[in-house]
């Protein structure tokens, strides 16, 4: 998976990396495929945006609730 994130702080990377390796693992039950990549655009509040590549939604929802989940 290729993982591009832009980020003013430098803090999102750490942050997120458990979670990305999480979102990495997963394959599409219909598909057979992985996560292609996700750019990632961090906001000056701590939120931020993604944006993924899949073979479909699904995994798209899969992977997005992986990444904004929290701990």
């Amino acid at each position: 998976m290729i993982v591009t994130i832009k980020d003013r702080t430098g803090q999102l990377r750490q942050r997120l990396h458990g979670r990305l390796e999480n979102a990495e693992r997963l394959l599409c039950a219909e598909h057979g495929q992985a996560v292609v990549a996700v750019t990632i655009h961090g906001r000056e509040n701590g939120w931020f945006d993604c944006m993924w590549t899949t073979c479909c939604e699904r995994l798209e929802q899969r992977a997005a609730e992986i990444l904004k989940r929290r701990y």
